[in-house]
């Protein structure tokens, strides 16, 4: 079943389509989830002060980062089938004021408990806001401008990547890891203004069910797709969560650099988000596997050519074009390669996604803590690896037309 089959337009939607108006309400959107994203990894800059100050372990203050990927990732199927045929102007701007209370309470969280619970709040809202406001992009400016409009609210992912995380590092590093949190909440009374304001009625005429999102599974490509994402995703986060502990204690950069570097990962990251969209076009299934092969070389490399400040940072800088480039790419696969594009689709590879996040997060903090920071990137790099034989296997081609 196609979005179009279960998401009917009003004629206050065609309304918002025909304008500009329109366009700012996608922008509306992907400041949600620019919002979401920064929200979510800002604890991989500040580990170091939210364990010291919390006086945990660093594998600890990593579960920051797997519980709100735990929950978005049960949250994206479950939201979407429970609100029903809601208003979903209405759902995003819930979502929104998640994020705002998550970040508030977390500001002020006195202990790594109170934290928990703050970010258990966010992942409820990542998930519902990621499973709506990914597939509502044709709905505010019409179907001939849907890939444009869904590019652009996906690509809050790397700007958030670019400047979300950065800044949120060097406000921590300046003013103390509570203060990233209070902008962060700033940032997202902005997003739900936008929304209130720009964005039209939403509604949807027949809900999405449980038997739709089985539909995704029930297609060989898509199957496929959702392993691969579900070991690459793993794989990249049990290496990225660490990477600010690898590149003070390894590489031996500054505390002033690491936002730099995480910088350099993110501009890496938009420009591999609208570079692989061509490719997919044309030669979808080659290029998820060079995405695939390019992550999973860059992550072994880090341990191996990142010791030193130059080799830390080409290495980033290949990692961040080629992980940009992921979530994209296989999108675009689970979607198109079985033919099968809905509300649910969007739910469930968001659901995958998440809760690959989280196991990585959860993973690499398990090794820090065994091992050491380095054993994490290997085991990415072996993940992805994994990743590449499976699609590889159980992948078939997609004839262009198809796509």
């Amino acid at each position: 079943m196609t979005t179009r089959d279960t998401e009917k337009p009003s004629s206050t939607e065609h309304g918002h389509r025909a304008g500009v108006t329109g366009w700012i309400g996608v922008g509306a959107v992907t400041l949600g989830t620019f919002t979401l994203v920064t929200n979510e990894f800002i604890p991989v800059g500040l580990l170091t002060n939210i364990a010291d100050d919390m006086q945990v372990s660093i594998g600890a203050a990593g579960t920051t980062v797997t519980v709100p990927g735990l929950v978005a990732a049960a949250a994206a199927p479950l939201v979407t089938v429970a609100v029903g045929n809601l208003d979903r102007r209405i759902v995003l701007a819930l979502m929104s004021i998640a994020f705002i209370v998550a970040d508030v309470v977390a500001a002020f969280a006195p202990n790594i408990g109170v934290l928990l619970l703050a970010r258990f709040a966010l992942g409820l809202g990542i998930g519902g806001f990621w499973a709506i406001g990914a597939s509502i992009g044709g709905r505010l400016v019409g179907p001939a401008s849907a890939g444009r409009a869904t590019a652009l609210i996906f690509s809050g992912v790397s700007i958030a990547t670019v400047l979300g995380v950065p800044l949120g590092t060097y406000l921590g590093g300046l003013f103390g890891w509570r203060t990233a949190f209070l902008a962060t909440a700033v940032l997202g009374l902005a997003a739900l203004a936008l929304q209130v304001t720009f964005l039209p009625p939403l509604r949807v005429d027949q809900p999405v069910t449980f038997r739709q999102l089985a539909s995704v599974l029930r297609g060989p490509n898509g199957r496929a797709g959702l392993i691969a994402t579900l070991l690459l995703v793993v794989g990249n986060f049990a290496a990225y969560t660490f990477i600010e502990p690898f590149l003070l204690q390894r590489t031996g950069v500054s505390a002033g650099l690491v936002s730099l570097f995480l910088l350099l990962y993110g501009v890496a990251g938009i420009v591999g988000n609208f570079a692989v969209g061509r490719p997919l076009a044309t030669r979808m299934r080659p290029t998820i596997l060079a995405v695939i092969t390019v992550l999973g070389l860059s992550i072994l490399a880090m341990p191996l050519l990142g010791l030193s400040t130059p080799g830390a940072f080409l290495v980033l800088a290949f990692w961040g074009l080629s992980y940009g480039a992921l979530p994209v790419a296989m999108q675009t696969w689970v979607f198109t390669a079985d033919r099968i594009k809905s509300e649910g689709g969007s739910a469930l590879y968001i659901s995958t996604f998440q809760i690959s996040l989280a196991l990585g997060a959860l993973v690499g903090g398990r090794i820090v803590d065994a091992a050491t920071v380095s054993t994490t990137m290997f085991t990415g790099a072996a993940l992805a690896a994994l990743a590449l034989i499976t699609f590889a296997a159980l992948s078939k081609p997609v004839p262009v037309d198809k796509i």
